[in-house]
């Protein structure tokens, strides 16, 4: 009995604590005190958001002042009720309100920032040197391996070759031995015959090495001994007012594992002229096997793909030779991570012009409009061998998918999924373009409104096999046609001074007038040869 009394006493006590807590919570909220708190909380939640918004400056004049005047009373009025006894619990329950539309905005625009800052700005690029021997190698490390014969290419890629080979001598204390070869087939080779048991070589030769059927098991054949990552500044303009004048990007997109800036093919190969006055952005797509002379290849054709493997510069300078244009700025799209932008958006609707099933992934697109995901867009952009055009309707089809992607990221569904949308961004994009040059876009954007008007052509050319600058051995390439090439020109002419296009005008646009005319707009470039060594 006693026991149970104990019992009854204690749990007497602990329900009366229990009480008295409860007690001095509700006191708490009702006192004036936590009118203050909270107000306080509201001002400087407020006073945070509009800071960041400010410092993003994506926003308009004409919508932060009301937005801030707005916000700005709401805290006056919640202060002016915190003080009144009778408004006081709506003072509270006004703030409690508004530290959570607040907190939100600030979460929302935080991630937001932190993407665009991301994303923006590139100016680099990276190059991945490997030491690769064979997977059966004794060697477990480069110090096993000290009294190897490496293979290097003679010429290609032979600054950072440099760098790696002083890399591996700085480590090991003394000179290695080296046999040079003409080219990445020929130094493969070379470790495949023994002729020596290493090779220093460009991750970014590894996909075009893998193209011959010789060497089609390379990666799975040899193994990584060493690795090196060599960073080049690259050349950038970051002052041009691109919400006022007409500039040109290139859209490059590539297949590469880790950084996105990492050196690699190009696939994809798009010019977009922009002109922000007449809301109006040209596409214009080269295929990815267009025979043309590279900006470090002194006169010698290769494939336009191949250009990447010396870097995103050589890529433009290449494209600028082949279109007499200059590109201001480079967008680059790593195919294998947007896919889970798409999914983010929540899949995108993409016409096609014909029914076709593709290799990657088994998916069947009817002719018609398709809902997509990012596995059957990827799949959708990759296809090129279900096509009688092959690379030329890829082309075609990876800028619908594009078209796709604007259309949907100017909708509500932008702001579905919103976190994962802007981490997919992050991993899958970057540009060259500054984040104040992003957001005076945005700026003007949302200042004006309107839609864009998107409009898309596609050069074509003859199937060959060519020999080409990069490899030893002839390739299938495209011969360019000079009728599309000059009508390109043309097309990007009108853009930039400042005429409407439409499909019709594309469609039907005459070229054969302005063959013998070369005009020269401050907007272009002469033919240039860079003179940069690999």
């Amino acid at each position: 009995m006693g026991k149970g009394k104990n019992k009854a006493k204690e749990k007497s006590a602990k329900t009366s604590k229990i009480s008295l807590v409860f007690g001095k919570i509700t006191q708490f909220i009702k006192s004036r005190a936590c009118a203050y708190i909270l107000t306080g909380i509201h001002v400087a939640l407020t006073l945070g958001l509009l800071s960041l918004v400010l410092y993003i400056n994506m926003l308009p004049v004409k919508y932060f002042v009301p937005i801030c005047f707005v916000l700005l009373v709401l805290c006056a009025v919640a202060f002016l009720f915190a003080h009144t006894k009778k408004l006081k619990p709506i003072g509270k329950l006004m703030s409690l309100f508004m530290i959570a539309v607040t907190s939100v905005g600030i979460y929302f625009a935080y991630i937001a920032s932190g993407t665009f800052e991301g994303v923006a700005g590139a100016d680099t690029k990276t190059d991945v040197v490997n030491v690769y021997v064979m997977k059966a190698d004794k060697a477990e490390d480069l110090t096993s391996a000290e009294d190897y014969t490496f293979g290097i290419m003679s010429v290609l890629d032979r600054e950072n070759t440099d760098k790696t080979v002083a890399a591996i001598e700085e480590k090991l204390g003394h000179k290695i031995k080296k046999i040079e070869y003409e080219g990445y087939l020929q130094l493969v080779e070379a470790l495949y015959d023994s002729e020596v048991e290493a090779i220093i070589m460009n991750s970014a030769y590894v996909a075009n090495v893998e193209e011959n059927d010789e060497f089609a098991s390379f990666s799975s054949l040899t193994r990584v001994l060493m690795q090196t990552t060599h960073t080049t500044q690259l050349q950038v303009d970051t002052d041009k007012k691109v919400d006022k004048s007409v500039f040109a990007m290139y859209l490059s997109g590539i297949d590469v594992e880790g950084k996105i800036s990492t050196t690699s093919r190009s696939d994809v190969n798009i010019i977009a002229i922009i002109n922000p006055t007449t809301h109006q952005i040209l596409l214009i797509n080269t295929p990815r096997d267009y025979w043309v002379p590279l900006s470090i290849s002194h006169g010698t054709e290769d494939k336009l793909t191949h250009a990447g493997i010396y870097g995103i510069d050589v890529s433009m300078d290449t494209l600028e030779m082949l279109y007499d244009v200059e590109l201001d700025y480079f967008f680059r799209i790593n195919f294998t991570g947007f896919k889970e932008v798409i999914d983010a958006l929540g899949g995108v609707e993409v016409y096609s012009p014909y029914t076709f099933t593709c290799r990657h992934g088994g998916y069947t697109f009817t002719e018609g409009y398709n809902k997509m995901n990012g596995k059957q867009a990827l799949g959708f952009v990759r296809e090129r061998y279900a096509f009688r055009d092959g690379d030329h309707q890829r082309g075609k089809n990876q800028m619908a998918v594009i078209q796709a992607i604007a259309d949907k990221a100017t909708s509500p569904a932008f702001l579905n999924n919103f976190t994962d949308l802007m981490n997919s961004i992050e991993s899958s994009f970057e540009t060259s373009m500054s984040s104040s040059q992003i957001s005076s876009l945005v700026r003007m954007q949302l200042n004006e409104g309107g839609s864009w008007d998107v409009l898309t052509y596609a050069v074509a050319g003859k199937g060959a096999t060519m020999p080409v600058y990069s490899m030893s051995t002839e390739q299938y390439v495209m011969i360019p046609n000079e009728d599309d090439i000059m009508k390109a020109k043309k097309l990007i002419d009108m853009v930039y001074e400042g005429e409407i296009l439409t499909e019709d005008i594309i469609e039907n646009l005459d070229t054969n007038s302005s063959k013998n005319n070369n005009t020269s707009n401050s907007n272009k470039n002469t033919q240039k040869e860079t003179t940069k060594k690999n």
